[in-house]
Parts: structure tokens; C-alpha cells; sequence
């Protein structure tokens, strides 16, 4: 089912291109105990090789949730990762993800506990793997 969903969403994103190449994907999974406000997260990712700047704003507003973020070139980096919260306080690398040019490599993030301003109150697994390109069609039928 999930599955489904993402393909499903693929090819709303890239219904005006006839294909497109994802390269990298990064999955995000949430599972908090507790949400303090209306938190915003900005993640923005530049692919390397096109440059090319790909914004993504994810409203926490349920406990579980699932994203996922593309690049369409192999090698990208986060360039922001900044938790905003309603009264401005922001924290700002989120989960230290602006680390760094990644190549080559996709990533699942699961984020656990209870989010608040405190940024140590909540958990940032991340997991690294070797992402294998696939490509997206537009069927015009």
C-alpha cells in the first residue's frame, strides 16, 4: 500500500515531465510521543551536479507521520534543516543533517520522543544506504 501511495505521488510531481530519474530519496518516519505548538520543518536539498535547489516544508501536526524528500542527481547535500516553532524559536541544523555532500547514498530517518524546543528531546535515527536509481514515466493515456 505505501508502495502505491509513493508511486502515486511520484507521478503527480513529474505529471508535466514525460520521465524523470530519482536517484536519492530520503524517508522520513515520525513517531512522537508528544508535539508542543505547530512546528513547521524546512529541509532543502541541492543537487550537485545540476545545482539545482529542491525546497520541502513538512507541517507536524500528527504524531505519525511519512515523507519523503527526491534528488534527482546521485551526489546532493541538505543545505537547511531548520524546525520552526509558532513563536518563532527555531532549531536550527534539525537533526545535523546539513553535513556534508552525500553521494550516492539515500537515507531513512526515524524520528522518536517528544518534540519541543529542547532539541534533545527528541531521538534522530538515521540510516545511510546505496540508493538505486529508478525512473518515473508519464503515461499520456
Amino acid at each position: 500500500m505505501l508502495k502505491k501511495i509513493v508511486i502515486g505521488f511520484l507521478l503527480l510531481v513529474f505529471a508535466n515531465c514525460s520521465y524523470a530519474d530519482i536517484n536519492q530519496t530520503i524517508q522520513i518516519n515520525t513517531h512522537f510521543d508528544k508535539i508542543n505548538g505547530k512546528p513547521t520543518w524546512l529541509l532543502i536539498i541541492r543537487d550537485m551536479q545540476s545545482g539545482q535547489v529542491l525546497p520541502y516544508v513538512f507541517d507536524i501536526r500528527n504524531n505519525d507521520n511519512f515523507w519523503v524528500a527526491f534528488s534527482s542527481e546521485r551526489s546532493y547535500k541538505i543545505t537547511v534543516s531548520n524546525l520552526k516553532f509558532n513563536d518563532c524559536i527555531a532549531i536550527n541544523n534539525f537533526c545535523h543533517l546539513q553535513d556534508g555532500v552525500i553521494s550516492g547514498k539515500s537515507m531513512f530517518i526515524t524520528l522518536s520522543g517528544k518534540l519541543t524546543r529542547n532539541r534533545n528531546s527528541v531521538t534522530c535515527h538515521i540510516m545511510k544506504y546505496a540508493g538505486e536509481p529508478f525512473t518515473v514515466v508519464h503515461s499520456d493515456e
